[in-house]
């Protein structure tokens, strides 16, 4: 996996991280390819609206931990009810705003969970995280 093809989906109900979010991805060259949701329920809704895009290259989740609706682990448990051709090229990296012990460990229970990464995103944590991945 090369970073040039990685698709990164921002999901966060917070405006300004998410914006923020995009410019640290853009400025620190990792892809050219993000997308943003405002929330679980919308990334659910174009991964099954699109699944021949989630099929090919890899995707980076980063998922936002506490949301409105339907926070992260919620999504987490209902990606993992979805046929694993969608899911098999993706890997997630949970934010919290706190890095609370009880979230990594509810976050590790859940294979596709590569990371919890606190916010604000620190790009040089996500490129360590992201050469892990490249590694295994």
């Amino acid at each position: 996996m090369n970073l040039s093809n990685i698709h990164f989906h921002l999901v966060d109900d917070n405006d300004i991280d998410t914006s923020v979010n995009m410019k640290l991805l853009h400025l620190a060259n990792i892809s050219n390819h993000v997308s943003t949701y405002s929330s679980a329920v919308k990334f659910l809704a174009a991964l099954k609206e699109n699944p021949g895009l989630f099929k090919q290259d890899p995707h980076i989740v980063l998922l936002d931990i506490m949301m409105p609706v339907m926070d992260g682990f919620e999504c987490l448990a209902e990606l993992e009810k979805l046929d694993s051709s969608l899911t098999h090229n993706m890997h997630v990296f949970m934010l919290s705003s706190s890095i609370d012990r009880t979230n990594i460990s509810k976050a590790e229970k859940f294979s596709m969970v590569k990371r919890v990464i606190e916010k604000p995103l620190d790009v040089y944590t996500l490129k360590l995280a992201l050469e892990d991945l490249l590694a295994e």
